[in-house]
């Protein structure tokens, strides 16, 4: 027998060890694959989820963070079209991903196998050696999508004979006199076409969701033109000029970058709704509501406001007045100057009570006060006859408001989700009643049914519809 020298059967062994170790490494190398190509090489993704079934809940942030920042700095910041890619990893028992399988969402103008290419090795480096810091013990697999840039959305047009929907059809339409509703939105367009003039019996402009940083609508050209909806772009308050008018009805400025209602508007003398919600209206003032007496409708939802001015007194003729999510810890004494009042919006702000001469808004008959911190009413509310819908829910009100049977006509009181221990037995003397809102109140609880039967009994034997 040929007996080897003792140095070459150590390197012998330490030899086999090393190639043991590059075919391990070989098969534990993660495989990433395009769906496409994971079908074309015979990987059946139904087969794997049926062999990947284990939990692994607790690692999921840990790899969709991972999978973030991969991404992050395989793509550009802001890619235009947007770019989606969906992932999912199949994990295995030390946390390691045995396979990726992605797919990627375009709009046009991408080469999707180089797009394909560039995420594929993007992944394949950065998962390369990468273990979940602590394994679930078992298979699983996980999905996750990411999306980079500007995503396309569906426009939102309508069409017919008296419409035109986009820029190119604008620029060649011949009967342009029969066109009432022109929609330039959702194109990106940085500036306002001239196109728009060729049409002197507009009635309706849409040029929302674009790129817009100033607009000047000369609407001597468009002397019919009756809304004009300018909201999601970039315009503040001197980008915005419209020249006098007495057509325009309706201005949509919502999600813009105004902070004061801009003096541009008083050039439009029939104005009667006035959208300025999704904007940081940090600057109003007393002057901002200057000749705006033919608004009716105006709406600041979502608007950030700290303080509401005294000034919104001088809008006499406002009827629907709109402050839902705002900073407001009090509504000025001014505002129940408001005559005409018909809707009053206050909800979601940080309201401890309502104006004590709130009867003078006698015309009011639908009343949104809800997720506020009130927790009594001014006693003068119960003179406010008009009122069908009532809606405090979510206060801190823990003792029923005495003042709520003071109403006659009164079609739906929602008074949920305050602090009522007890069902509130003022509630039988309400008068009239159509639909009555409890949930959320401490008292209702599972037992509330059978505890409470010949309470809830006499509300729906005057056909009122509880809700708790």
């Amino acid at each position: 027998m040929l007996l080897l020298p003792q140095n070459l059967v150590v390197m012998k062994l330490i030899l086999t060890a090393f190639l043991c170790l590059c075919i391990e490494s070989l098969y534990a190398q993660i495989r990433v694959l395009s769906s496409e190509n994971a079908e074309k090489q015979g990987i059946n993704q139904a087969k794997l989820s049926n062999e990947y079934t284990g939990t692994g809940q607790n690692a999921a942030d840990e790899i969709l963070a991972k999978t973030n920042d991969v991404l992050a700095a395989a793509f550009p910041e802001n890619p235009n079209p947007g770019i989606t890619v969906f992932t999912r990893f199949y994990i295995n028992e030390s946390g390691s991903a045995d396979y990726l399988i992605f797919d990627l969402q375009t709009g046009e103008g991408y080469n999707k196998d180089s797009l394909n290419e560039l995420t594929r090795k993007a992944f394949l480096t950065g998962f390369d050696g990468w273990k979940v810091k602590k394994p679930a013990g078992t298979r699983f697999a996980i999905m996750s999508f990411k999306t980079f840039g500007k995503q396309p959305v569906m426009r939102e047009v309508r069409s017919g004979d008296s419409s035109v929907t986009d820029l190119k059809s604008a620029l060649v339409f011949q009967d342009t006199l029969k066109v009432k509703r022109l929609y330039l939105n959702q194109l990106d367009l940085k500036s306002v076409p001239d196109v728009i003039y060729r049409f002197p019996n507009l009635e309706e402009l849409y040029l929302g969701r674009n790129e817009l940083q100033s607009v000047h609508i000369q609407m001597q050209h468009l002397p019919k033109l009756k809304q004009l909806h300018l909201q999601n772009n970039q315009i503040g308050n001197n980008g915005l000029e419209i020249t006098e008018n007495h057509s325009l009805t309706l201005l949509n400025l919502n999600e813009n970058k105004f902070t004061d209602i801009p003096k541009q508007l008083r050039a439009s003398r029939k104005l009667s709704s006035l959208w300025l919600g999704g904007n940081e209206m940090n600057h109003l003032s007393n002057k901002s509501f200057r000749k705006l007496n033919s608004v009716q409708d105006l709406n600041f939802y979502k608007s950030a406001i700290p303080v509401l001015p005294k000034g919104i007194k001088k809008m006499k003729n406002l009827e629907v007045l709109d402050l839902y999510y705002n900073k407001l810890e009090t509504l000025p004494v001014s505002i129940t100057k408001l005559k005409k009042l018909t809707h009053l919006a206050v909800s979601h702000n940080q309201l401890t009570s309502l104006p004590k001469k709130i009867d003078r808004l006698s015309k009011v008959h639908t009343l949104y006060a809800h997720h506020n911190h009130i927790s009594k009413l001014p006693a003068r509310i119960a003179k406010m006859q008009n009122l069908k819908i009532l809606d405090l829910g979510f206060n801190w009100f823990t003792d029923f408001p005495k003042e709520l049977t003071a109403f006659f006509n009164l079609q739906e009181l929602d008074l949920s989700s305050n602090n009522f221990l007890t069902f509130p037995e003022q509630l039988l003397e309400i008068k009239q009643l159509d639909k009555l809102y409890l949930r959320g109140n401490p008292f209702v609880k599972d037992d509330a049914e059978i505890k409470y039967s010949q309470q809830l009994g006499q509300l729906k034997n005057r056909n009122i519809e509880v809700y708790y």
